[in-house]
């Protein structure tokens, strides 16, 4: 049995708006500009099936989250992926809901107001991460 304590290594956490954290958000919104792009003219220009699902899919799982979390400032990029998938599918889910009780319900519809919100929030973000950057 060993005396000596365990040697820990210095773990500080990335700093809330250092370098890091404004590549991440931008990484994210870049990310989602080219989902919510590609996902709408994929449905606009009524592309084959299998390329539908794989932007739509793409699209769903983090385009609408990015537009909301270009915006905010986390520490660490893997809960910053973490949060911009789990917002995304939230805000598909509230989308859904809406549109189901409102008896309403397209999903082509949706798809296209949240790609759009989404290119106008994340072209904010990403115009603004370059004017910080210079």
């Amino acid at each position: 049995m060993s005396t000596t304590p365990a040697v820990l290594e210095d773990r500080t956490p990335p700093l809330v708006g250092g370098r890091d954290d404004r590549f991440t958000r931008a990484l994210i919104a870049w990310t989602g500009l080219v989902t919510a792009v590609l996902a709408a003219a994929s449905v606009l220009l009524d592309a084959p099936s299998w390329l539908r699902l794989v932007t739509v899919l793409a699209f769903v799982c983090a385009g609408p989250g990015a537009a909301v979390t270009a915006h905010v400032p986390v520490g660490r990029q893997s809960a910053a992926w973490a949060l911009t998938n789990v917002l995304s599918l939230a805000l598909w889910a509230i989308g859904t809901a809406v549109l189901a009780w409102l008896n309403r319900w397209s999903p082509s519809v949706l798809l296209l107001v949240l790609a759009a919100a989404t290119v106008a929030s994340c072209g904010w973000a990403a115009l603004r991460a370059r004017r910080v950057a210079r």
